[in-house]
């Protein structure tokens, strides 16, 4: 569009535009001001998470640093402090979390994927504030990532599965293939297999490989009608060794591929010309290609498309009242199907946006012939928003049947833009998403002391970030990697600008996020804005908004750990006034306050980390011996089941190849044992000096002492408890597993040296304080289980109440007595963060002696650029060969994000 012709409809836009707001323009000002209301008093909160590298094995470590934004622009968030990760099993459990201290929204973090908590199989992390729980599980940050583990897999395998009808039942093939990892078929192999559903085996079978080490078996599919995330389950007999055990996830071939169709503004209108955008899934929930034609209801073909990027495309169509049109869709395997389009409206209206300009949004507005009549020279609304901001609102009168226009996409920052159509009553009519992308993050560069460099020598790598050519001052992390051992694919990775930008706002799996960020061409910017017309912004609607329907705040936004509670009597009676202290002896601190009308009171800023012991006190009050502390346990963030059992993933064997073969490489001169067989003293029967339990057998059916222990630096229920054999974890409840597939939802009882606790206690134990883990499957003679009306008891006994013989007949006596009016608590602290070991060859004895196998050679997640918007750090190499891979991302001061990756070679 040349200059003049936009200065003339420039003009003539603001020129009805002016007329028109003489006769009405409260519906405006109202959008405008309910809008604001939301982003000033709902504003949105986002959470990136930067891991030092895309897959793991078990036994590594997960570092990762987040980066915490507020508002349009992403500045980093002063209204939390406080930051929750989560990993949660592909069973939709969750195996660890972490609490952690967020300064100027930048927070570090680390995993340690230990065997006693983790196998080989697909994870999923999740990271999120309180405040973000007011807006649904949907806005967290979420990313699945693979761990394979070298001790379990010592041969590769895969499975190929699929689906017939025979006699109006559904059977499904599974074809199995084994193979060691220098590519030779496992042969003639016994193989025993399970299909299971929620654990429970509903089928079992065994077979022999072939001479190419491939095992076919088939099912009828009907069996796992309702499953969430069935699997089939294989054990290759390995003779006097123990037998190798792949699981394979039958959820892919349950579901079937699907076509979606998407008009360009929402609806189709007769007679008006219309975009429509279609996206192409396989059973893996990835895109696949697709071509296929439209016709009529009269059998005419009106249409013809293709796939291209992640099963996308599009194709124009004019659609006719009083008709109907079916796309018929040829898939890959040559088999087709029939979906149905859109129905056809008969009267109507529908925003259309060109963004091949890379200055200019073009809209055009079309209608058609009916709706023209019923509302000529009417008034209509355009509003641009993004982020939760208004950068734009028009006002132009209906005067024909196309209507165009421009707006400069200097008005918006880079991101995603909501750009909706309003009749003059406010009612949303039409909307459209467009991308912005003015290539305006930070320049981030490095520059190396040598172009080259050798294994284990010194790298010295200066950064230097600037933001349209002014220095940045900001916070950046930085992972180096062996390329050689981590392959990458860069399209398909998660990065600070294809989740801050792009999915962190828009419904649904984006499939390759950082394909529409790496080497940013014309056609991906064409595929982007497909993906634009394909995934629903999910933000916030209108039309919620316009009738003051904003997300209720039930959760605050937290800047500091508060112990809170109540103090009341024995009888419950709240206590006025009523005098409670707290004492931290790690810390030093103790303090004093009062209780309010209900009894309640709290300590604020209460800064500890997990595992720090608090004392509560009611002492010092009249008839404190009648008294009792309650205190405030927070809710937790609950998991819908088969919210993460839905995203593609990946497989594990296949998937991580390469990289658990370097693995194996590494451990090649270590004595790798995936079970040890310990001859020792039997571990103590310490539950006999309660009184609470006696009657139970003085054979446990499980005891875990401190040996079977030591790995378990903190947390209790994931680390510990995963050590129980036959233990369920269901609602927040432990089962005996074989009895809560065959229905009995009784869960177990747990007892702390002979007291009974509930389970939401065992969040605050120490697993370095335990002595000894006692399991009961089964009742003794005193029906402790009956007592308790549960199924099953785990009595735990810790170090500090082990104590002589004659002190421990008197112990449940000490329990009985106990003064309720003092209690000690654990409560969920902050996670102290570990610093990344990096070796340092200084020495020509370290640089011989020291075997330096690691994968990820650097990791820093505190690189802090000065005034000059510089930073320098330092390392050594690993001693591997090869290409090695910088990555850096990073925000600055005013919430501008950025991101390189950076290769050098190592001879």
């Amino acid at each position: 569009m040349d200059f003049k012709k936009y200065v003339l409809i420039l003009l003539f836009i603001t020129t009805i535009a002016q007329a028109f707001a003489q006769q009405d323009s409260i519906s405006l000002n109202t959008i405008v001001s309910k809008t604001e209301k939301l982003s000033t008093e709902h504003p949105f909160e986002k959470i990136y998470l930067h891991f030092d590298k895309p897959y793991y094995a078990v036994s590594d470590t997960v570092w990762f640093k987040a980066y915490l934004t507020i508002g349009s622009l992403h500045q980093p968030s002063a209204l939390s402090r406080i930051i929750y990760v989560d990993v949660i099993s592909d069973k939709d459990s969750i195996i660890q979390s972490l609490k952690l201290q967020a300064a100027n929204g930048i927070a570090f973090g680390d995993i340690v994927l230990s065997k006693a908590l983790y196998k080989q199989g697909n994870y999923y992390i999740r990271a999120y504030t309180n405040w973000m729980r007011n807006f649904g599980s949907e806005y967290f940050f979420n990313k699945a990532i693979s761990v394979g583990d070298i001790a379990d897999n010592t041969l590769a395998s895969g499975a190929t599965f699929t689906k017939t009808k025979k006699n109006n039942s559904v059977y499904i093939t599974a074809k199995l293939s084994y193979k060691d990892h220098d590519g030779n078929p496992i042969a003639d192999k016994k193989v025993n297999y399970d299909l299971k559903t929620e654990n429970q085996a509903i089928v079992k079978g065994k077979g022999v490989t072939d001479k190419n080490g491939f095992l076919t078996v088939t099912f009828q599919g009907d069996k796992l009608t309702g499953s969430v995330s069935p699997d089939l389950v294989t054990s290759v007999d390995q003779g006097s060794k123990n037998p190798i055990v792949n699981t394979f996830s039958l959820k892919t071939i349950l579901a079937s591929a699907d076509v979606q169709f998407f008009p360009e503004g929402g609806n189709l209108i007769s007679g008006v010309r219309s975009k429509i955008a279609f996206k192409a899934v396989g059973t893996d929930g990835m895109g696949i290609n697709v071509s296929g034609s439209v016709v009529d209801n009269t059998g005419v073909e009106v249409a013809t498309f293709s796939s291209g990027h992640a099963g996308m495309g599009l194709f124009p169509l004019i659609p006719e009242n009083n008709k109907t049109y079916k796309a018929i869709v040829l898939f890959p395997d040559g088999s087709k199907n029939t979906y149905d389009l859109p129905g056809v409206t008969k009267d109507g209206i529908v925003i259309g946006v060109n963004n091949n300009d890379p200055d200019n949004i073009s809209i055009k507005i079309a209608t058609n012939d009916q709706f023209l009549k019923r509302y000529q020279n009417k008034g209509f609304y355009i509003v641009a928003q993004s982020g939760g901001v208004i950068y734009y609102t028009g006002l132009a009168a209906l005067q024909s049947l196309v209507y165009t226009g421009v707006i400069p996409k200097s008005k918006f920052p880079t991101g995603i833009l909501q750009i909706t159509l309003f009749a003059a009553d406010g009612d949303p009519l039409s909307e459209r998403l467009v991308f912005i992308q003015h290539n305006d993050a930070i320049s981030i560069s490095l520059n190396t002391n040598l172009p080259s460099y050798n294994v284990k020598q010194k790298v010295t790598m200066t950064l230097s970030a600037k933001n349209q050519a002014l220095p940045a001052h900001g916070s950046f992390s930085v992972a180096v990697v062996d390329g050689t051992k981590i392959p990458f694919s860069e399209d398909a990775e998660t990065t600070i600008l294809s989740s801050l930008l792009l999915t962190s706002d828009l419904r649904g799996y984006i499939e390759k996020p950082n394909y529409y960020f790496n080497h940013i061409d014309d056609k991906k910017l064409a595929d982007l804005d497909v993906l634009m017309l394909t995934q629903g912004y999910r933000r916030f609607s209108y039309t919620n908004i316009l009738v003051d329907k904003y997300p209720p705040i039930t959760f605050l936004a937290e800047k500091q750990i508060d112990i809170s509670g109540t103090l009341r009597t024995e009888s419950g009676v709240p206590v006025f006034k009523g005098n409670v202290s707290i004492s931290i002896p790690d810390r030093n601190i103790s303090a004093n306050t009062v209780t309010d009308a209900e009894g309640h009171f709290t300590f604020s800023n209460v800064s500890v980390y997990d595992f720090t012991k608090i004392t509560l006190s009611a002492r010092n009050n009249v008839n404190s011996d009648n008294l009792m502390i309650m205190v405030d346990i927070p809710a937790a963030m609950p998991l819908v089941k088969g919210t993460y059992s839905q995203i593609p993933i990946d497989n594990v064997d296949s998937a991580m190849n390469v990289y658990l073969f370097n693995k194996r490489k590494q451990n090649d001169n270590t004595h790798l044992l995936k079970e040890v067989v310990i001859k020792a003293q039997k571990a103590k029967v310490l539950h006999a000096p309660y009184k609470s339990l006696v009657g139970l057998s003085f054979e446990a059916d499980q005891v875990l002492g401190p040996d079977a222990l030591k790995d378990c630096s903190s947390d209790f229920e994931g680390c510990v408890l995963g050590r129980v054999f036959g233990l369920w974890h269901s609602d927040d409840k432990y089962y005996i597993q074989k009895d809560y597939m065959n229905g009995n939802k009784k869960p177990v009882k747990f007892f702390v040296n002979g007291l009974a606790v509930d389970d939401i206690y065992l969040s605050s134990i120490n697993p370095a304080d335990i002595e000894s883990i006692e399991v009961f499957f089964k009742d003794g003679i005193a029906k402790v289980m009956t007592f308790y009306d549960c199924n099953g008891i785990i009595s735990i006994t810790t170090k500090s109440h082990s104590f002589s013989p004659v002190d421990k007949q008197n112990m449940d006596l000490s329990f009985l007595t106990m003064q309720k009016n003092v209690i000690t608590i654990m409560p969920k602290g902050f996670y102290k963060a570990r610093v990344f070991y990096s070796p340092v060859y200084n020495t020509q004895d370290n640089l011989k002696d020291i075997n330096d196998f690691r994968n990820t050679i650097y990791w820093n997640p505190n690189v802090i650029t000065d005034k000059t918007g510089s930073a320098t750090f330092e390392y050594y190499n690993g001693e591997g060969k090869g290409t090695y891979r910088v990555i850096v991302e990073g925000i600055d001061d005013d919430g501008n994000i950025g991101r390189t990756v950076f290769q050098y070679k190592v001879k």
